[in-house]
């Protein structure tokens, strides 16, 4: 290599004498972001994830068609934190912030040297929390009315007695605790058969965990037909109960095809499977009670059957009694007033055959016509030319002789 490009290579190589310590120019971003967004502002975001450590930190993102179109890290510090929680809690019925939740947050855009770029929230807008949720949930009513299942499982004929259910809830949930309760006696006597299924009610695993729970039940009812399936749970806040409003899983609730019962402890408000449910009850405690009340009102009115089916036949033991006295009564009746109608044609009939003998007959009138032998003779045949017979009259009798056609001529 020649002197004069090794000159050239240690010229190219030489680092620049002007340059930025990197707090520099981090500092130099900070200076920039806080004359650009001067003061708090208001931002609209999701959580996409909490960390609860005295001081909660925050992942904000927003989330287009795409993905994930912008993220950062938010703070909220302990001395703003209290005033902050209880004014979400009351706002929503004691929910806290958790992730997933869509939010409105006031604060301050800071950049850190060391840290970063960080959102300092100051504020929330609970109100915007749960606008969005309601919003959320007139969308999927919307949807499922125009699919036409909406109402689907409230067309399902209630059930007069339960036999065979199946429950969704939390796994050791106090709900599910207060339902057993009052159901355990019911099965432990033979009288109704239980499934229980576990699934989670809150947080982004909810949907799919719901969804696997009621394929789970709809297998059962493949095997043998339910009565009812329950979905329970116990009492929580509005952005707990959020979690619920799930399309997918209103859809395959509204579609079962056995009655579904809700017990998801809140009275009120509403979520989506409420609405799309057989039957809504405000908490498990009184969906057991339901149950309960359902399986006795059925035993009850099977005893009054019972009672009513006995009653029947004994009245049908004493209406045959009664009947065949009756009918007794009649046959003798009919058998006394046939011999009586008998004996009256019998003697209507000797009348008449005592009034038919020769004597009377002769008496009216008429002549009896005998041979030799004095037997009678009672056809004009018998009466040959010439032949002497006996004419009888009820008051004597005289012999002739049937003329011939010669002694006919000669008297003319």
């Amino acid at each position: 290599m020649t002197s004069s490009k090794r000159r050239k290579k240690a010229e190219v190589t030489r680092p620049p004498e002007q340059f930025l310590e990197l707090a520099e120019l981090l500092d130099y971003v900070g200076q920039v972001i806080a004359r650009g967004v001067p003061g708090a502002v208001w931002v609209r975001a999701e959580i996409a994830a909490l960390t609860d450590r005295r001081h909660l930190y925050l992942d904000l993102v927003q989330v287009g068609e795409g993905g994930e179109v912008a993220k950062c890290r938010a703070t909220v510090w302990a001395r703003e934190r209290y005033a902050l929680e209880a004014k979400f809690r009351q706002a929503t019925g004691g929910g806290p912030l958790t992730a997933g939740l869509k939010v409105l947050l006031f604060g301050t855009a800071e950049f850190h040297p060391q840290y970063g770029f960080s959102f300092n929230i100051l504020d929330i807008a609970p109100e915007y929390t749960l606008g969005d949720a309601a919003l959320r949930l007139d969308a999927m009513r919307v949807q499922l009315v125009a699919e036409g299942v909406y109402g689907l499982n409230r067309l399902l004929p209630a059930p007069s007695d339960f036999e065979r259910v199946a429950v969704i809830a939390p796994r050791e949930a106090a709900g599910l605790g207060d339902f057993r309760r009052e159901t355990d006696p019911l099965e432990a006597a033979g009288l109704v058969r239980f499934a229980y299924l576990e699934a989670t009610f809150q947080g982004r695993e909810a949907g799919g965990s719901l969804l696997r729970a009621i394929a789970e039940a709809r297998a059962l009812h493949d095997a043998e037909p339910l009565d009812a399936l329950f979905v329970i749970r116990g009492g929580g806040a509005v952005t707990d109960l959020a979690w619920l409003n799930d399309l997918d899983v209103a859809r395959a609730l509204a579609t079962f095809p056995a009655p579904v019962v809700t017990g998801l402890g809140h009275a009120r408000d509403d979520t989506l499977p409420d609405e799309v449910a057989h039957t809504r009850t405000d908490t498990p405690s009184k969906a057991a009670a339901y149950l309960v009340r359902t399986v006795t009102g059925a035993a009850a009115q099977a005893q009054e059957d019972a009672r009513n089916i006995r009653a029947a036949a004994a009245q049908v033991l004493v209406d045959a009694s009664a009947g065949a006295e009756w009918l007794a009564d009649r046959v003798r009746g009919a058998a006394l007033r046939q011999t009586e109608q008998a004996a009256a044609q019998t003697d209507a009939l000797m009348r008449q055959a005592l009034g038919l003998t020769p004597q009377r007959t002769l008496a009216r009138g008429y002549a009896l016509v005998r041979d030799t032998a004095g037997q009678p003779v009672t056809r004009a045949a018998a009466a040959t030319p010439g032949r002497k017979l006996r004419l009888e009259w009820a008051d004597g009798a005289v012999d002739v002789r049937v003329a011939g056609q010669d002694d006919l001529s000669g008297t003319s």
